[in-house]
């Protein structure tokens, strides 16, 4: 068992989390003083800086992670805040698979929190992020004709198998720095992959940064349309490229006070257990919808 869920609630008592942010699951909101409004813009850092002092020693007491064959380049989030025009700016850096991985799974091997754990939570509730990561992007998916798109993810997969996930989770890599709105491309990038909708057929809105407790790291969490309706993406994504990620996918309604009580139970019965950030996933798309209601 993890400390996954200790760190969270030391994000909830945090005097950087108001009561308005959002905390569930094993992930928290990153409140940036008002709700982001807006494109997110940006930008890519030449070099990775020496990992902190505090992630080193944490890293040095753990021990060799056996992170498994590397993978392709990846980005670390070094900063995010909201800009004075309401958008979101982050900076980010090439990292490795192996330091990214390494960090979080010496984290998931911990039963208590480490020492070092406060202030590398604290560091990144703060948008300044010290821990190692792997920067990602999860996208909760609504079809046209509003459904909230859940993906059981395989047995196979390496984190959280057989875990339901609102909608998809994807890691942001060097080619997404080809365009400024690297957290669009990356969302787009992965509704492809996942369900097999053509960029062109998707529109994004970006919702909020959040850190996962399990493993410090910070996700951008964006909402989806796609231009299908559910029957129609049910057969689309049977011949997307990453379909054996997931081996089970259902619609429901897209209501914010039925998406608020799945939150509160950790799923429905028959959608348990939860992806850890998909609690909150389901809390902020339900804000959204409140927020946009005739």
């Amino acid at each position: 068992m993890s400390c996954g869920a200790e760190l969270a609630a030391l994000a909830r008592a945090s005097a950087l989390c108001p009561p308005s942010a959002l905390v569930a699951g094993l992930a928290a909101e990153v409140a940036l003083g008002a709700p982001v409004d807006g494109r997110t813009r940006c930008r890519l850092a030449e070099r990775e800086p020496e990992l902190d002092e505090h992630a080193a020693a944490f890293l040095a007491a753990a021990g060799p992670q056996a992170t498994g064959p590397g993978l392709e380049p990846k980005l670390r989030v070094l900063s995010f805040s909201r800009a004075a025009d309401g958008g979101l700016d982050v900076e980010l850096v090439p990292t490795t698979w192996e330091l990214g991985r390494g960090f979080h799974m010496a984290l998931l091997a911990r039963d208590n929190v480490p020492t070092q754990a406060p202030v590398l939570l604290d560091a990144a509730l703060r948008g300044r992020p010290l821990a190692p990561g792997l920067a990602a992007v999860h996208g909760v998916v609504l079809t046209r004709d509003r459904k909230l798109v859940l993906m059981r993810r395989s047995a196979n997969v390496l984190y959280r198998p057989s875990h339901w996930a609102a909608t998809f989770e994807e890691q942001m890599v060097a080619d997404d720095a080809l365009e400024p709105d690297m957290i669009a491309r990356a969302t787009l990038r992965g509704v492809q992959e996942e369900l097999g909708v053509p960029r062109a057929l998707a529109r994004t809105r970006f919702l909020l940064p959040l850190i996962e407790t399990e493993t410090l790291n910070v996700a951008f969490l964006s909402r989806v349309d796609v231009a299908f309706d559910s029957r129609e993406l049910a057969a689309l994504a049977r011949s997307a490229s990453d379909a054996h990620d997931a081996d089970r996918l259902v619609f429901l309604d897209a209501d914010a006070d039925a998406l608020r009580a799945m939150a509160a139970r950790e799923g429905a019965p028959e959608h348990t257990p939860l992806h850890p950030t998909s609690a909150l996933r389901l809390l902020a798309l339900a804000r959204q919808l409140d927020a946009t209601r005739p």
